[in-house]
């Protein structure tokens, strides 16, 4: 399979979301890609993959002076098929622990995500 070309997609991720950098969150994700959780009033989020990168992109644009502390885990990965496989990752963005599920889809030879699920909790 094709484990290590997920790590290093998961890699660009976790660079990404610590960088703030849209540019890099979106090689990350397939076009049709959404990205689901819950918002802050309980209710589902969901967003299109291009909403999702410009919002990462402008959200902390500080983000590689801040003082928190850069903590990201790969927790497994799972191949569900040739094309397909689910990875589950924790990262720190700010102050908030994330656990996120990356569904992976591999189209035109290309590992990428096709959705996310995400939870977070507060973190100091």
């Amino acid at each position: 399979m094709d484990k290590n070309e997920i790590i290093g997609v998961i890699q660009t991720y976790f660079d990404a979301s610590f960088e703030s950098s849209g540019e890099k969150m979106a090689r990350v994700f397939h076009d049709a890609a959404h990205i689901y959780g819950l918002g802050e009033d309980g209710k589902l989020a969901d967003m299109p993959k291009d909403f999702f990168v410009k919002m990462v992109g402008t959200a902390r644009p500080d983000a590689p002076k801040l003082e928190y502390p850069r903590d990201d885990e790969i927790i497994s990965i799972d191949f569900t098929g040739d094309n397909t496989a689910v990875a589950r990752v924790k990262l720190r963005v700010g102050k908030t622990m994330f656990t996120d599920m990356l569904c992976f889809l591999k189209l035109d030879g290309k590992w990428g995500v096709i959705s996310k699920v995400y939870s977070g909790v507060q973190v100091e």
